[in-house]
C-alpha cells in the first residue's frame, strides 16, 4: 500500500477513535487490561499523539520521556491503514519532538523488522512470559548535522 496522507498531533485519551485504535497495541479489548495499559495516558505521566486522515484517527503513538530516554509505550495502526507508513510517522514525529534522547520500546518478535526498519537494533529480552519471546529496541538519538 503506498503512502497515506497524515496530520499528527498531540491528542487526548477521550479524543475520538483513540481507545479504539489503542485495543489495538494491547492485544485485548479485555476492559481490566485495557484500563491498566490506559492509566499513564490517564495520570498524565504518559502522552499520545494521534495521526488523522481525512480527520479519521487511523494511528496512536503513546510515549513517556525521560531525562536520558523516551519509552514507547503504544504504537497502533488501524487495520486498513497498515503498510502504509502511518507507524514509521508516528515515531519519526515523536524523535522529531526530542531529537537529543534515543528511543526504546518492548516489543514482540512479530514487530522487531518493523522496528529496526525504522533504525532501531534489538536486543532478545528472552522468554519474559512463558513461549513468548520479547525484545527491547532502540533507536540513538537523532544525529543533527553541523551548522555552516
Amino acid at each position: 500500500m503506498s503512502a497515506t496522507r497524515i496530520a499528527i498531533d498531540e491528542t487526548e485519551l477521550e479524543a475520538d477513535g483513540v481507545v479504539a485504535l489503542l485495543t489495538h497495541a494491547v492485544g485485548t479489548e479485555d476492559r481490566d487490561r485495557l484500563d491498566v495499559a490506559l492509566l499513564p495516558y490517564r495520570t498524565g505521566s504518559a502522552a499520545l499523539a494521534v495521526a488523522r486522515s481525512s480527520r479519521l484517527p487511523v494511528g496512536v503513538i503513546g510515549y513517556s520521556a525521560a531525562p536520558d530516554r523516551i519509552t514507547l509505550l503504544h504504537l497502533a495502526t488501524d487495520p486498513h491503514y497498515r503498510q502504509s507508513g502511518i507507524g514509521t510517522a508516528l515515531i519519526h514525529w515523536v524523535h522529531a519532538r526530542h531529537p537529543s534522547i534515543p528511543l526504546v520500546a518492548e516489543t514482540d518478535a512479530d514487530a522487531v523488522r518493523f522496528y529496526e526498519k525504522t533504525g532501531f537494533t534489538g536486543t532478545s529480552l528472552g522468554e519474559k512470559y512463558p513461549g513468548v519471546e520479547r525484545f527491547l529496541v532502540r533507536r540513538p538519538p537523532a544525529r543533527c548535522s553541523p551548522r555552516r
